[in-house]
């Protein structure tokens, strides 16, 4: 993942933490089937919240997402933005699905990483 698409992944987690975004970790996909570098997964407290972040995310990104999905519900909205893909999801939603827990520990890592920045 080039620097430009770091940069945008740090300012894609500042924009959730600004949003009241809960419990964000990073999944680090290298080297994986998956054809993205990671997903940045966030939680939100009603569908109402998720989408709000997801509006906030479109809104000031400077770039747009190559595919969105889910976004009038609000219960799991995916951002997919080629490198990375930002997952948002209802408290609950979440729990029952755990993206994350399909992956082995050492690939999840809580937001803010140390330093606060994103991935080298």
């Amino acid at each position: 993942m080039s620097r430009p698409e770091l940069d945008l992944l740090q300012r894609a987690a500042d924009l959730l933490v600004e949003k009241k975004g809960g419990r964000l970790v990073i999944v680090d996909l290298e080297g994986s089937t998956i054809p993205s570098s990671y997903f940045l997964i966030a939680e939100g407290e009603s569908p109402l919240h998720v989408r709000s972040m997801a509006d906030e995310l479109q809104a000031r990104l400077p770039v747009a997402p190559l595919h969105v999905e889910g976004l009038r519900e609000g219960q799991w909205v995916l951002l997919d933005y080629g490198d990375f893909v930002v997952h948002l999801f209802e408290k609950e939603v979440r729990a029952f699905y755990d993206l994350e827990g399909l992956w082995p520990a050492e690939r999840v890592r809580p937001w803010p990483l140390t330093g606060g920045r994103a991935p080298v």
